[in-house]
């Protein structure tokens, strides 16, 4: 399987020499009841801006280049326990107390160390369709031969198009670092985790930032950037990997 994996995004690198064409990321509706750790993290005017997970009932998970150390707490807001986002503020929101942000987040250098947590001011209610993460175990790396992956959230459908709001997940694999790394202008660092098909369409776009990848159920990725346009072959998407950052997780939400 990661043989035959390889040499299809090899073959494909050697057809495809920049961007071309835009493809709809390909997503399928998914239910708050299969994925109840997603949340969605507003804006000033309550529309979705990025993903994020839930780690406890104070924490929630979400990308450094989603925040800012000082308008976030102000500004921004999560919706909880939706399918379907909207710009409500209701039970289902709930408002920041504080944002920590890697110390070591570079977007000058392939966005590296992008992982933010943030502290909300009540704890969450848990319930059916509200329900922290399983997070990766600290320094895993997923098995060759055994690369399927899920993304979950409500980016768009495709470069420039619209946000939906009902949340979205896509089926497709992990690309082996080193191979990412020949595909990409800036460096793939191992704190990173790629995501694609060969052929391109499906995968993450503007307003996934910050959302889950994952793994057999497991948290393994946090959206992090990709080339423009949203999933043109043979750029995979590029997160932060979640393995690589289980102490700094674990520094603030215990």
């Amino acid at each position: 399987m990661i043989t035959q994996l390889i040499s299809a995004f090899v073959l494909i690198h050697a057809a495809y020499a920049a961007p071309a064409v835009s493809k709809i990321v390909n997503g399928t509706d998914a239910s708050i009841t299969d994925y109840p750790f997603m949340v969605s993290l507003r804006s000033a005017s309550g529309g979705h801006s990025c993903g994020g997970s839930i780690i406890n009932e104070y924490w929630i998970l979400t990308a450094a280049h989603c925040v800012n150390y000082y308008t976030t707490p102000i500004l921004q807001s999560v919706q909880v326990g939706r399918s379907d986002v909207s710009r409500d503020v209701d039970d289902s929101v709930y408002f920041l107390d504080d944002v920590v942000i890697h110390p070591f987040y570079d977007a000058g250098n392939s966005y590296v160390y992008d992982i933010a947590l943030l502290k909300l001011k009540k704890p969450l209610v848990f319930n059916e369709n509200v329900q922290p993460v399983k997070l990766a175990n600290k320094w895993s790396e997923l098995e060759d031969g055994n690369l399927d992956v899920t993304l979950i959230g409500w980016g768009r459908l495709w470069t420039n198009g619209d946000l939906p709001t009902t949340l979205q997940k896509v089926d497709y694999f992990a690309v082996p670092n080193e191979q990412c790394n020949g595909f990409h202008s800036q460096h793939i660092y191992p704190s990173q985790i790629c995501a694609a098909v060969p052929e391109g369409g499906k995968g993450q776009c503007n307003g996934d930032s910050g959302g889950p990848l994952l793994h057999n159920g497991i948290q393994v990725g946090i959206v992090s950037w990709s080339v423009k346009p949203c999933t043109v072959a043979p750029y995979p998407g590029v997160l932060t990997k979640v393995s690589y950052f289980i102490d700094f997780i674990n520094q603030y939400t215990k």
